[in-house]
């Protein structure tokens, strides 16, 4: 891998996450809307179009992987404040929640080797564009999130989707 690509990795902040509470969108049949701590003063509010693949009473408790330096969005309404990693294949007929090592902390920084610079802030990510051509080269591979072909890890090991052995990764 180039270190040009490591270093526009490095720029995106993935945080290992814990949901805390979720519920459905109000105002959508598609969103859920999740409480999620990655290691912040208090959880982060982040609004994921999972309703077709889980309950949300369902997925307190999960641990994740949070993109957290996206600018604020506002899905159906509704402000986010990053978004939840998953898996996909099938053309995203079956989407998985991206899992880290149930060991790892909340706050946990996800990583590729060689990819250790100062992640960016939500307003550079807009600006500067970071975040497209990272999420172009993401992907599953052997049941494990990749950044073009580099394994996605966190202290206590890879980053992995059980279910989603190779696919997409958004």
């Amino acid at each position: 891998m180039s270190d040009e690509k490591v270093a526009d990795f490095s720029k995106i902040d993935l945080r290992v996450g814990t949901i805390v509470s979720a519920w459905n969108h109000p105002d959508s049949d598609k969103l859920i809307v999740e409480e999620i701590d990655i290691g912040e003063d208090e959880p982060r509010q982040i609004v994921s179009g999972l309703r077709a693949f889980y309950e949300a009473d369902a997925l307190a408790g999960k641990k994740c992987v949070v993109v957290a330096n996206l600018p604020k969005a506002k899905l159906g309404g509704v402000d986010s404040f990053g978004m939840v990693l998953c898996g996909s294949k099938d053309e995203k007929a079956v989407v998985e929640i991206l899992e880290p090592p149930a060991e790892a902390e909340d706050g946990e920084r996800a990583f590729v080797d060689g990819a250790d610079g100062d992640a960016a802030t939500a307003n550079q990510v807009k600006k500067k564009k970071f975040w497209p051509p990272v999420a172009e080269k993401l992907a599953m591979a052997g049941g494990v999130a990749t950044f073009d072909g580099q394994a996605i890890s966190t202290s206590e090991g890879p980053c992995t989707c059980p279910s989603i052995a190779e696919g997409g990764l958004s």
